[in-house]
């Protein structure tokens, strides 16, 4: 059923129309339309561009970081630009977010990266574009500005790097392991640049008070080490040779020794002859072997015939009589003359092992003898004389008639402990050679001066001997790569020399004994050993994080029957039994440095491995030598060497942003 229609009046219609307020919202609903599109589109827009932006400043720090970790060198070149823009381009592809197209800004290119400022080291990174809005363009604001700049740095606290470099033989080869005469080709030739640019990547301090420490130190090795010079000047009684006791400054090498006889006194000599025809056997064996040698000579002589005793030399009533044969005469078959020199003293000539005013060389006696060596080390002093070689020569004419020898700084080590074998885990207490902070008190904690000149093996011949590597350098700041000298942490100059002319200095020669260098490099790094003072020294007070960078092209090579470090094994036998063979000495070295990388490893030191070889397999004694894997790097080109030192340098240096 339909209900009721009320009707009413034209004038109370428009009267009630008037006042009903039911349709308003709708009106006002279309009025509000537009300021609302406003604010959605604002926002949506709004937060597109944050979007951007964000992104945008991920995209230049990206480039800013990359820029600074391709730099070699104080400033960037247009490679690390380069570097810079390829990381930015694929962090922000050019129209993302629907941006424009980048365009250069008052001429300079958008976006662009360029060095900070001088001196410092750093990339500075700027960018900018325009952001195309969605909804706010139906309200006339079509763009939005997008603007960033970013900074990157290497942030280094106090740093001490130690770096413990090969420079044997082979490092004249190619890296793949050919000879070359090309000097950019060989393999030392990329360790030189490696270290500049380690350099130029790390940099220095700048010497104020409060800056940041960075000392760097160096210990060339092959199977030699060349420290003599720094532990002289450091304190001459770590050496025998420097302590000023005789007893304290001999030092026992395998070596000659000569004899020579001082004539007895009032020579008179006589000349005697026998015919020997007839004589048993040979006439003229008779003569020579037989009668001049005061023997029986049957049957025709016998030493009683004239009163003397049988042989010579002898004494007879107070006499010293020597024999030897003069001259033998056949002049026939029945008369075979047979002369002899008879030479009489009133005293006997004397035997001595001293040469002496007069004395006649007599033969060498080979076997281990000591020498007093405190000339020989003070000679390190070019300010000081040679030293005279105690073998002197064959037939000296006075008490320093020989050969001089000027140290060169090489070393031998201290006592050792000849045990170890290639399953000991733990360095024994009296294994000097492996004790790094241990102070010298005693001639089996000194070291002693490595001189070839005086080694000779029992037959007389040389022993084969071992190139002196460059000298250590101990840890020291460098103001520059080229023209600063090395000073300590007063500001002292400990090298005068800069580092560029000491790196080129470096020579590749001898054999690779991987112990020594671990063990020196370990020695000039320690803070609690012979450099104690000087090593734990900073100038803002803070703590030092140290590292050391070992460097090697090859396996270890190391001889018995070769005079290095630990003297001649064969005859010495410092480091193994005497009769130990090459492949078993080596195998007594590679364990022997896995003791020393746990030993440095302990004290806190980071340790470094760049296995510098044709192989990309990185040798398990070098990998657990490392801190860590990511701690061992193999270099199979110079230009492979050159960035693994610059990733060292960064990773320590510790690559960050700055804004």
């Amino acid at each position: 059923m339909l209900g009721k229609i009320d009707r009413v009046s034209p004038s109370g219609f428009f009267r009630a129309l008037r006042s009903d307020t039911a349709g308003n919202v709708y009106a006002m609903a279309a009025a509000a339309l537009f300021p609302i599109a406003a604010i959605i589109g604002g926002g949506v827009d709004i937060g597109r561009a944050y979007m951007a932006q964000a992104r945008l400043q991920q995209a230049c720090d990206a480039g800013a970081l990359a820029g600074r970790r391709a730099m070699t060198g104080a400033t960037m070149s247009s490679a690390d630009a380069a570097e810079a823009r390829k990381f930015f381009d694929f962090n922000f592809p050019e129209t993302s977010f629907d941006t424009d197209p980048f365009t250069k800004i008052n001429g300079q290119d958008n976006p662009r990266f360029v060095d900070g400022p001088q001196g410092d080291k750093s990339v500075k990174g700027y960018a900018q574009t325009t952001l195309n809005t969605s909804i706010m363009k139906i309200f006339g604001y079509k763009k939005m500005k997008l603007k960033v700049d970013c900074t990157s740095r290497l942030d280094i606290g106090n740093v001490d790097v130690m770096m413990v470099l090969d420079v044997t033989g082979s490092m004249n080869w190619k890296p793949n392991g050919y000879s070359t005469w090309n000097e950019s080709e060989k393999r030392i030739t990329g360790l030189k640049d490696a270290v500049k640019d380690f350099y130029d990547i790390l940099g220095t301090g700048d010497g104020s008070s409060n800056s940041s420490q960075i000392r760097y130190g160096f210990m060339p090795y092959n199977a030699m080490i060349n420290v003599g010079e720094t532990l002289y000047d450091e304190n001459p009684s770590w050496l025998v040779g420097g302590v000023g006791s005789t007893a304290e400054d001999t030092w026992n090498y395998q070596t000659r020794r000569a004899h020579w006889i001082v004539p007895g006194t009032n020579l008179r000599t006589t000349y005697e002859q026998i015919n020997v025809a007839g004589a048993s056997g040979n006439d003229r064996n008779a003569c020579e072997d037989k009668f001049g040698r005061n023997l029986s000579t049957p049957p025709v002589w016998n030493p009683s015939d004239s009163g003397y005793g049988s042989g010579t030399p002898l004494t007879k009533n107070g006499y010293y009589y020597e024999f030897s044969f003069y001259s033998y005469d056949r002049k026939s078959k029945n008369n075979k003359v047979c002369k002899r020199k008879v030479e009489r003293y009133d005293t006997a000539p004397q035997k001595t092992t001293t040469w002496k005013a007069g004395a006649k060389f007599d033969f060498w006696e080979y076997d281990e003898f000591d020498h007093n060596v405190s000339a020989y080390v003070k000679s390190i002093k070019s300010a000081n004389p040679k030293a005279l070689r105690p073998t002197l020569y064959d037939k000296p004419t006075n008490n320093t008639n020989g050969p001089t020898d000027r140290w060169d700084g090489c070393i031998e080590e201290r006592d050792s402990y000849a045990d170890i074998t290639s399953t000991t885990n733990a360095i024994p207490a009296n294994a000097y050679d492996l004790d790094i902070d241990l102070i010298p008190e005693s001639k089996a904690t000194r070291w002693r001066p490595y001189w070839s000149g005086v080694e000779y093996l029992r037959n007389g011949s040389s022993a084969a001997d071992s190139v002196c590597p460059a000298k250590g350098r101990r840890l020291a700041e460098y103001a520059s790569y080229d023209s600063a000298p090395g000073v300590n942490s007063d500001g002292n100059t400990i090298y005068s020399g800069n580092l560029k002319s000491y790196i080129n200095s470096l020579s590749p020669s001898g054999n690779t004994n991987h112990t020594i260098g671990m063990i020196w490099g370990a020695r000039f790094l320690s803070p609690t050993g012979l450099f104690a003072t000087e090593n734990s020294k900073t100038r803002n007070g803070f703590n030092i994080a140290r590292h050391l960078i070992f460097m090697t092209d090859g396996d270890l090579n190391v001889f018995p029957d070769r005079y290095n470090v630990y003297g001649y094994n064969k005859l010495d036998g410092r480091l193994a039994p005497t009769g130990t063979s090459q492949s078993g000495y080596e195998a007594i070295q590679a364990q022997r440095f896995q003791l020393m990388c746990s030993a440095v490893k302990a004290q806190g030191v980071t340790v470094w491995v760049v296995q510098f070889t044709n192989s990309s397999t990185i040798q398990s004694n070098l990998l657990n030598c490392a801190t860590s894997a990511n701690h061992a790097a193999a270099a199979t080109s110079n230009a492979a060497l050159q960035a693994a030192f610059g990733d060292i340098a960064k990773t320590i240096g510790g690559l960050r942003l700055s804004k």
